[in-house]
């Protein structure tokens, strides 16, 4: 596993651009996208493929048949500090069955402190959760996925976008 994680800082236009940089380098750079399966350490997370044909990557899957897994986490260059809204590409797998509650709840941390939101808890399709905003204290931070549950949190991609113009993609890339 590369101790690296795919991060690309990407100028705004309609969703995410094909010119990106390695977040650090472009300082215009308006969006951060993190793929979860690249991140740093899985801690208990582990990768799952299952929707490749569906999503057109795999994601991060906490398995821990009702026990929490450990926290994934990396490290994250901002082009900026200040704000920057958050948005979590997830599904709730049980909406289908049209069940009560929402098992694969999970949290995204910045630098320790979790997020307003829940993840995991609506759509029963992948789709962008939204995150709400979160102020960037300092150009470098951790980031984890931390599981609430242990029983099949989802997380693919994180965008985080400092304008508030920005419009997440909408559409499945396949």
């Amino acid at each position: 596993m590369s101790k690296y994680c795919l991060v690309l800082v990407a100028s705004l236009g309609s969703g995410i651009p094909a010119s990106s940089a390695v977040a650090g380098q472009n300082r215009q750079a308006k969006i951060v996208f993190i793929e979860a399966e690249g991140f740093r350490s899985l801690g208990g997370w582990v990768v799952d493929q299952q929707f490749m044909d569906e999503m057109g990557s795999p994601f991060l899957l906490a398995h821990g048949l009702g026990v929490p897994v450990q926290d994934a986490n990396t490290i994250v260059e901002f082009p900026a500090v200040g704000p920057y809204r958050v948005w979590v590409r997830t599904r709730d797998w049980v909406a289908p069955w049209k069940v009560p509650g929402t098992p694969g709840r999970f949290q995204v941390l910045i630098d320790g402190q979790p997020l307003k939101t829940e993840f995991g808890t609506e759509g029963e399709p992948w789709h962008w959760q939204d995150g709400g905003t979160v102020e960037i204290a300092r150009k470098r931070a951790s980031v984890a996925l931390h599981d609430l549950t242990g029983f099949e949190g989802r997380c693919d991609a994180i965008i985080f976008a400092a304008d508030a113009g920005f419009v997440r993609p909408t559409r499945s890339p396949t």
